[in-house]
């Protein structure tokens, strides 16, 4: 016996040792993990890449794209409704939601008893050979017994076993209470989640709206580029004019032309992100309906202050960083109580029936059955476990400290969002009627010099300012609108309002 514990504890130390030495050799020298695969390793990477590629076509294969119908001019109201259901976050969320109602049900089933059905049926054969000795005289003589015994034998067991807990210390309320915490955070996250699709079709809609205006704008100034080029050219053909002002106007359409171009090619990035948001493909042939930018009103419907207490009383984001802080709280109780007693009660019921054969014995046959009946009270308590549940408290009073900083961090951050929406909605506002003026304004000068520049009154270089004045208010005019419409936006989301 000596012996063997003996060989038992060097099997041990060497067991510990070469576990040691393995995550050595794994470890860099600042002790990050270093991996490097051999030939058959990198074969298997490269076919479980292309595996998981084909798993990941046909899961976009069962979705459904096709709920864009291209014949028709969607609104805001309707691009929104399309984002809400078909977006990935919306689902993604959802599936979060039903996760957390799920283990708010696993920690409520642990007030009930737990009963477990048990049952094995099997056989076999055995051998066995006995040997034996006395003691005569006190010297030990050798005893021959029969070592021919064997036979055949079936073993059936069954039982219930019923174990209940009686007292923790509370640790199974606040695992209940910590996982009913995380299930409101996950529904609030819910609906940040639709607020926030609903905040980003919102302000893509707006800028591809506003780069559909400057596409306008360009095509105005294209169009007016061309008039003073054909101006230009009709007086240079008849003298009136030189190259070098004939090439200032050439030069100012192609300017105009490359504007055109750039201002088309961000509107059908913004399409594209708008596409996006919504969860639908590129080639969906997405039209969407303009909008009446005067629509809006020019006004701020509360003062700053009401905004700011709906930010703090129904911003669902900033509620749901409440509520994971009061599920880290009940974690942390209910892991310190997990470092306390437990008593509970146990119950068993069992049957076994065993039978076996005996060849080459009198009694070739043998039977027993054997019933129990048992119940027990139960004392559970981690007396030591080398640290583990210290620094389980440890862990799990961090994690709630760090919940309530992010708390705090959540509120100053939603504060300054509805401070800055607000100061630029407002400003936004103030800007609108010196850009409306502005507008009239450059629109007037423009054709005040252009009917002067074709009477010979007005040189080219006058002219062409004035257009590119036009251009720059009727841009101005545009971003004004689109500011508008979007800091209300921010300031509504901000809020929580939208």
């Amino acid at each position: 016996m000596r012996k063997l514990f003996l060989v038992c504890m060097a099997l041990l130390i060497m067991t510990c040792v070469m576990n040691h030495s393995m995550l050595r050799a794994s470890a860099g020298p600042s002790g990050e993990t270093v991996s490097i695969p051999s030939s058959k390793e990198k074969q298997t990477a490269v076919t479980s890449s292309a595996e998981m590629t084909r798993q990941m076509e046909l899961m976009a294969k069962l979705h459904d794209y096709s709920f864009i119908d291209p014949k028709k001019s969607y609104s805001l109201p309707e691009l929104v409704d399309l984002a809400q259901r078909h977006n990935p976050s919306t689902r993604i969320s959802w599936e979060t939601a039903v996760q957390a109602a799920a283990s708010t049900g696993m920690t409520e089933a642990q007030f009930y008893p737990t009963l477990t059905v048990t049952s094995s049926y099997g056989g076999g054969y055995w051998s066995q050979d006995l040997t034996g000795a006395r003691s005569q005289s006190g010297i030990v003589v050798p005893v021959n017994f029969n070592d021919n015994a064997s036979g055949t034998y079936s073993n059936l067991s069954a039982g219930v076993n019923l174990r209940y807990t009686l007292f923790d210390f509370g640790q199974r309320i606040a695992n209940t209470k910590a996982a009913k915490r995380t299930q409101t955070a996950a529904n609030l996250s819910f609906n940040a989640t639709h607020q926030q699709i609903t905040f980003q079709v919102t302000q893509a809609y707006y800028t591809l709206e506003t780069d559909r205006r400057l596409i306008e704008t360009a095509e105005i100034s294209a169009k007016s580029a061309e008039d003073i080029l054909a101006s230009t050219q009709a007086k240079y053909d008849q003298g009136l004019l030189t190259e070098p002002i004939l090439l200032q106007a050439k030069q100012a359409r192609a300017q105009a032309a490359f504007d055109l171009v750039n201002a088309r090619s961000n509107w059908e990035v913004a399409r594209l992100n708008l596409i996006q948001i919504i969860g639908a493909q590129p080639e969906c042939g997405l039209q969407v309906a303009s909008y009446d930018f005067s629509r809006l009103d020019g006004r701020l419907q509360a003062p700053l202050d009401q905004f700011v207490q709906a930010a703090l009383k129904q911003k669902p984001d900033l509620l749901a960083k409440v509520a994971k802080a009061q599920a880290a709280e009940q974690s942390f109780r209910a892991t310190k109580a997990g470092t306390l007693p437990q008593f509970s009660i146990k119950g068993v019921q069992s049957y076994q029936n065993f039978n076996t054969t005996i060849n080459g014995a009198e009694i070739r046959d043998v039977g027993l059955s054997f019933q129990n009946y048992g119940g027990s009270v139960n004392v559970e308590w981690p007396f030591f476990d080398g640290g583990l549940n210290r620094s389980k408290v440890k862990q799990a009073a961090s994690s709630w400290r760090e919940a309530n900083e992010a708390v705090l961090q959540a509120r100053e951050e939603a504060l300054a969002t509805v401070w800055r929406s607000y100061t630029t909605a407002k400003s936004s506002i103030q800007k609108k009627q010196s850009a409306d003026d502005l507008l009239s304004a450059s629109q007037a000068s423009y054709n005040a010099l252009m009917a002067s520049f074709d009477l010979g009154r007005t040189s080219i270089q006058d002219v062409l300012m004035a257009r590119t004045s036009l251009a720059q208010a009727m841009a101005s005019k545009a971003q004004c609108d689109q500011s508008i419409a979007a800091s209300l936006a921010t300031l509504a989301y901000a809020s929580g309002q939208l």
